[in-house]
């Protein structure tokens, strides 16, 4: 007798490609391995539901709308990895029908059974236009939402023919190999901050808008369009509209042929980074933390001691500066006298020579003012407002007396120059100058240190040490130190 039970409908085969890629990408990206090419109904089951989240970026328009139904169809089909994926709206608030589309995307997340989260964000356009200050302020709230949820990742709908917009924008604006290599379909998620990692996937990244177009049509699925996708004033939306179309007309197959080029600049970008990262270490042997020797940097070739300089910037987490600037600082760094001062502001830092040693220096906005303590005997005085604290520490060789200490207040001040000081039992008093000369403390670090003050008496220096004449040998004594958020620079 005939079986009455209906056969299980088959995906067709958009569906099935589009499936595969979105379960080898994820799954490449939480389990480091590529999965077995096979649909997703007989793929290996996931019986526990206690797996990490997945954050899913979910604008509602169109290509989001297709990575989320692909995702909730893995979920679905009880797929490992996918069983609890959770979409993430952020509400620019940069057009009038944002709050609508906060609407649809509730309904659509209804109607799929999975969780949404709004968030709301404010975008700020200063200093860089309003397209990167919205995916900033974007990126920043996926990544706080994940943090949050514990999302193993964080999923964007990015497909073949953003990554070859972003190639063209960054290649007409003369980008280096870093800014062609365009995107990548993973990579750690920058707003991940402490704890687990997190990555950030793009799933969709190899398959071309048409086929994502395709299905969504196929499916039915109802999105939202952006109108600021269609104004040609942004140079995205004139690539997309009118250069994309203009090169398909001239030569159909140049999607594969360009996206082939992208993954050879991106390996050439990789060699170049590890190259970088080797030299790097070679330069920051026998440094203090976080700086580079100059004549390590000197005996480089001339074009791989800027690949050392980006790399070195990009580890203290601040943007590469543009070509020229880069060369400047180079060329001040390497061939400027030895008594001129290098000041070059890159980011929210300064970089500096001191020594033979290129420093990267944080600058304290306005000078710190004086602060009075009255020390009872506590271990620590913290003094915010000087960035750092008074630390108190019992000893038994030569210190302050602990009853004269605390019978005046103590007064934190800056130089004011002319202060004179006498560090060394044996040695004669100096100016104060003379002696941050002597300890090798760079002029640029100076105005951070405080001199401590008793009745009218400088009795210590911070980054130098005590006035030895004003130190016992009997009794209680106490030794006092500075601790500061930035340290001392020295060799």
């Amino acid at each position: 007798m005939a079986s009455s039970r209906k056969p299980r409908p088959t995906a067709d085969p958009l569906e099935r490609s589009l499936l595969a890629a979105v379960q080898s990408a994820v799954s490449q990206a939480l389990l480091g391995q590529t999965p077995a090419p096979e649909p997703p109904a007989r793929a290996r089951r996931s019986g526990a539901r206690s797996e990490a989240p997945l954050a899913v970026a979910y604008s509602g328009g169109p290509d989001s709308t297709v990575l989320l139904s692909l995702v909730c169809a893995l979920r679905d089909a009880r797929v490992a990895g996918f069983a609890r994926p959770q979409a993430v709206h952020v509400h620019h608030g940069l057009q009038r029908d944002a709050d609508a589309w906060v609407t649809h995307c509730e309904q659509q997340c209804a109607a799929l059974e999975v969780d949404l989260v709004v968030r709301r964000v404010r975008v700020e356009g200063k200093g860089q236009g309003l397209e990167a200050a919205a995916r900033e302020a974007r990126y920043r709230a996926l990544g706080g939402v994940a943090r949050e949820s514990g999302a193993a990742a964080v999923l964007t709908a990015h497909h073949l023919d953003d990554r070859l917009e972003t190639f063209l924008l960054q290649w007409i604006r003369g980008a280096g190999l870093e800014g062609l290599s365009a995107m990548a379909q993973q990579r750690a998620f920058d707003e991940a901050g402490e704890g687990a990692r997190i990555a950030l996937v793009r799933p969709l990244l190899h398959v071309p808008r048409d086929r994502i177009e395709r299905y969504l049509h196929h499916k039915g699925l109802a999105y939202v369009e952006d109108p600021g996708n269609s104004d040609l004033r942004f140079d995205r939306n004139s690539i997309r509209l009118r250069v994309l179309p203009e090169l398909a007309r001239l030569r159909s197959g140049f999607r594969g042929a360009a996206e082939r080029s992208i993954e050879l600049i991106a390996e050439g970008a990789e060699v170049l980074r590890t190259l970088a990262r080797d030299d790097l270490l070679i330069c920051t042997q026998g440094a203090p933390h976080s700086m580079l020797r100059i004549d390590r940097l000197v005996s480089l070739p001339e074009v791989r001691r800027s690949l050392v300089l980006r790399e070195w910037l990009a580890q203290a987490g601040l943007p590469a500066p543009p070509r020229a600037r880069l060369r400047e600082a180079l060329q001040q760094a390497i061939f400027a006298s030895v008594d001129a001062r290098l000041l070059i502001r890159i980011g929210d830092r300064e970089l500096r020579r001191h020594r033979g040693l290129l420093c990267l220096h944080a600058p304290k906005r306005g000078a710190p003012v004086p602060h009075s303590v009255q020390w009872q005997g506590e271990a620590e005085l913290a003094v915010p407002g000087w960035g750092g604290a008074l630390v108190f520490t019992q000893t038994n060789e030569e210190g302050f007396d602990s009853r004269w200490l605390c019978a005046e207040p103590l007064e934190l001040r800056p130089r004011t120059g002319g202060e004179r000081f006498k560090p060394h039992p044996t040695r004669p008093s100096k100016r104060l100058k003379q002696i941050f000369q002597d300890a090798r403390i760079p002029e640029f670090e100076r105005t951070a240190l405080p001199l401590v003050w008793r009745d009218g008496r400088l009795i210590y220096v911070a980054g130098v040490g005590p006035d030895v004449r004003m130190l016992v040998a009997d009794g209680e004594r106490i030794r006092i130190d500075w601790v500061g958020a930035a340290r001392l620079l020295r060799d």
